[in-house]
């Protein structure tokens, strides 16, 4: 018989979140830019403005908590002979001081509020459901975007210190829709260059949620600001003042993109390995050497 210890400890939200994470085998989240931003010639006339907007305009915190997570973890729950994750392990993860509080029933609303913005489809499976996640911007099936570059595949990073170190709990709405923002711009490059009124009509995101936004990433030093003072002829001073915005530590442009490379770097040494091993295994010993008669000998 079976002894059993009553007061093992159970898993803490960090953790579940780390076991989400861990199949990735990246260290962070890929995120089509069109969550942020549609390409030209979409959208309605004048506005690229596309799922991140909707989701700010109407207040749906969770529902992009709950999106970002689950492109995290996708890579350990696709496929059909994968197990879903149970709610309780999903709010669990989501858990964290000074974050949102998350319910069975604010679970359920947010899964749904993804369902009705075609981000998600839930199937149910005997006594779980299957979600599997739309592309982000709910107008196709869902795939990885690996390294294709086209203007629906192109995507930035969100690195897993967004879960692991809380910044997902710390973050107000403003302040999350200014750092997808911001790190799509600088995914190939230091520093973006913006204004407020550009924050509106290129993003959808209105220019006081973009100043919170700002000041709070300042606040919590994730953002640098750099302004330069640059000659416009027909301004009143005949100077204007251009400002720059940059992210720092793990979401900074530097620290992206030698992920990236490392990344791509331990995944071409697995294929390596993985071929050398097929190689080895598919390998014949050869036999005992055989003297082959000449061929006089073998002549009638």
């Amino acid at each position: 018989m079976w002894d059993v210890d009553d007061e093992m400890e159970a898993a803490t939200p960090a953790e579940t979140r780390a076991a989400m994470l861990r199949p990735q085998m990246r260290g962070y989240t890929q995120v089509r830019g069109v969550f942020v931003q549609l390409p030209d010639g979409d959208g309605t006339p004048g506005s690229r403005a596309s799922t991140l907007a909707k989701m700010v305009h109407e207040r749906r915190h969770r529902a992009l908590l709950l999106y970002l997570l689950l492109l995290g973890a996708w890579r350990g729950l696709e496929g059909p002979d994968s197990t879903p994750l149970q709610a309780d392990v999903w709010i669990r993860a989501l858990t964290a001081p000074r974050g949102l509080t998350w319910s069975r029933s604010t679970l359920s609303r947010a899964w749904t509020t993804l369902e009705e913005m075609d981000l998600v489809v839930r199937k149910r499976e005997d006594r779980t459901v299957r979600v599997t996640p739309r592309r982000e911007d709910g107008a196709g099936v869902y795939e990885r975007p690996s390294g294709r570059r086209d203007r629906m595949n192109k995507y930035f990073v969100l690195p897993d210190e967004f879960w692991t170190e809380d910044w997902f709990a710390k973050l107000s709405l403003p302040a999350l829709a200014v750092l997808l923002v911001i790190a799509k711009e600088t995914n190939n490059e230091s520093e973006v260059r913006l204004t407020y009124p550009q924050f509106e009509d290129w993003y959808g995101i209105r220019r006081k949620t973009a100043q919170n936004g700002v000041a709070e990433l300042r606040h919590h030093g994730l953002l640098n600001v750099r302004r330069n003072v640059i000659k416009a002829p027909l301004s009143p001073t005949g100077t204007t003042v251009e400002t720059w915005y940059s992210l720092t530590g793990p979401f900074g442009h530097q620290s992206r993109k030698a992920r990236q490379k490392r990344a791509q770097d331990e995944r071409a040494a697995r294929q390596a390995s993985g071929v050398t091993a097929v190689v080895a295994a598919n390998a014949v010993t050869p036999g005992p050497m055989v003297k082959r008669p000449r061929e006089e000998e073998t002549s009638a």
